[in-house]
């Protein structure tokens, strides 16, 4: 088994566990990165996880930075210090020394000599190496031959689209850049971009309700500061409490956020069982959101509101480009790879905390030696959790041994 080249596709928290777990039974493994070690997740690092760091790090990775000052099992860290504590120096032990390519953004992945529709389904597709397509930040494009591949890449930047069905609404593509599709630190260093303005947070999840909460300091900080949050479905509260919520700060979050949303007097208007239909810009004004909105008695309502900013929290999804030209069998609704899919259906809980690994032969898809990992194996499913990645990377070496014997 050991001999086999393992290529990685990204160093976020999935891919470095999953390049130490490959070193420490000597494979031979090249982790390609498009941009920095862990860039995305410092990239919310003035987010505080709901999750305590015992569940969100291995332990090879605690045993491996023995030596090193960890967090308690038990912490609440935010991205950064998530980061700085644990992946940073994960990504800097022995092990893994040269193994990390940053600045090195996969374009395709294929097989030598084999097209996509060649050996359907067959295990003789094996026999050829993968052929990875790398680009690097100087436009200078290379190949990597690999044995298995890994891909940890991850959905966050991939962003959902903010109009009516998922697809762009008329105009967005053109605001672009008044559309704040990621995770911005609204109260820290992006602060400008909103204090004293009026906002549009659009989203039913955890990133909006986390937008809503910090505005409550630029509102405090300058009362022109306005807020409107517009969410999909209709219901009491914009978020569901989780009945007996283990992760406290989960909880924290919905009730302040909730709350917030229904008193007209914190700043926040609240705009329930609404959608994004078109987007313009009126260079007096400001953007120009058109919005419908379910009337209570079946008759539909449709406004304008007039905002300098949209924060857009709507999801994001897997970027399957990478291995179009690979035979992976997806699920239609989620994207995801179809086995796992089929099997979280099952998982009707909307509690990240009760999701599982669904075992090795979840993973399996008809690519023999391809196995998508990590937050991008639930496609646009969001209740993945980091514990699950981990178990992941178990059940994906059981199957690169089973497949060496």
């Amino acid at each position: 088994m050991p001999g086999k080249r393992i290529a990685i596709i990204g160093a976020g928290p999935i891919g470095l566990e999953a390049a130490l777990h490959a070193r420490l039974h000597n494979f031979d493994v090249v982790v390609l990165e498009q941009q920095s070690i862990s860039a995305n997740v410092r990239s919310w690092g003035h987010v505080r996880l709901f999750s305590p760091f015992g569940i969100n790090s291995s332990k090879r990775g605690r045993a491996a930075l023995q030596q090193s000052d960890l967090p308690s099992n038990d912490a609440i860290l935010t991205g950064a210090e998530f980061y700085a504590q644990y992946l940073l120096p994960l990504s800097q032990l022995p092990a893994l020394k040269g193994c990390v390519r940053e600045n090195a953004r996969v374009v395709s992945i294929g097989k030598r000599r084999l097209w996509k529709g060649d050996s359907i389904g067959q295990p003789s597709r094996m026999e050829s190496p993968f052929q990875i397509l790398v680009e690097s930040a100087d436009g200078h494009e290379e190949t990597f031959a690999a044995d298995v591949v890994l891909d940890c890449s991850g959905t966050f930047g991939n962003h959902n689209w903010l109009g009516d069905g998922g697809i762009p609404a008329i105009g967005e593509r053109k605001c672009a850049e008044w559309i704040d599709y990621c995770l911005s630190d609204i109260a820290g260093k992006d602060n400008a971009r909103f204090v004293g303005k009026r906002v549009l947070v659009v989203g039913s999840g955890y990133s909006a309700a986390t937008a809503i909460v910090a505005f409550r300091e630029l509102i405090q900080l300058d009362s022109a500061t306005e807020v409107i949050w517009l969410t999909r479905k209709a219901a009491a509260t914009p978020l569901t409490a989780i009945d007996g919520d283990v992760l406290t700060e989960r909880a924290l979050l919905t009730a302040t956020a909730n709350a917030l949303a229904k008193d007209p007097r914190t700043g926040v208007a609240w705009i329930a069982g609404a959608s994004v239909r078109e987007i313009s810009v009126d260079h007096r004004d400001g953007l120009l959101v058109h919005i419908h909105t379910a009337g209570e008695q079946g008759g539909d309502k449709f406004q304008t509101l007039t905002v300098d900013r949209i924060i857009a929290n709507v999801g994001y999804r897997p970027d399957r480009s990478l291995y179009e030209e690979l035979q992976v069998h997806e699920c239609y609704a989620s994207q995801g790879p179809m086995k796992l899919a089929a099997a979280l259906l099952v998982e009707t809980s909307g509690d990240c905390m009760t999701q599982s690994s669904q075992g090795p032969d979840s993973l399996r898809n008809p690519e023999p030696g391809f196995y998508i990992l990590g937050a991008k194996s639930y496609g646009r499913d969001s209740r993945f959790l980091l514990r699950v990645g981990l178990e992941q990377i178990e059940s994906a070496f059981a199957l690169i041994a089973a497949e060496a014997e």
